[in-house]
């Protein structure tokens, strides 16, 4: 194997890992209790967020509407889901 050849499968890798970050995909967590509440109300047409709990690892949250009714954010791969609570 030549180096330029390793070199060039090196420089390959790190440009696709590189294109994987600025579109962020994988890794997907919440920000903040605002952006799970934001997802929440996007998700669930006619909901309307009040406050949210994060979990410890901002992998999902429960999301509480204005009439008391829970939704619970889960990570789907790079997105989230909304789900009744």
């Amino acid at each position: 194997m030549s180096w330029t050849l390793l070199a060039g499968s090196l420089a390959g890798v790190l440009g696709l890992a590189l294109v994987a970050k600025l579109l962020r995909l994988g890794g997907a967590e919440l920000a903040s209790e605002d952006e799970a509440m934001a997802i929440a109300e996007a998700e669930r047409p006619g909901f309307v967020a009040v406050s949210a709990v994060l979990a410890e690892d901002r992998q999902s949250a429960v999301v509480t509407g204005t009439d008391g009714e829970q939704v619970r954010l889960r990570r789907h791969g790079a997105q989230f889901v909304a789900e009744h609570a």
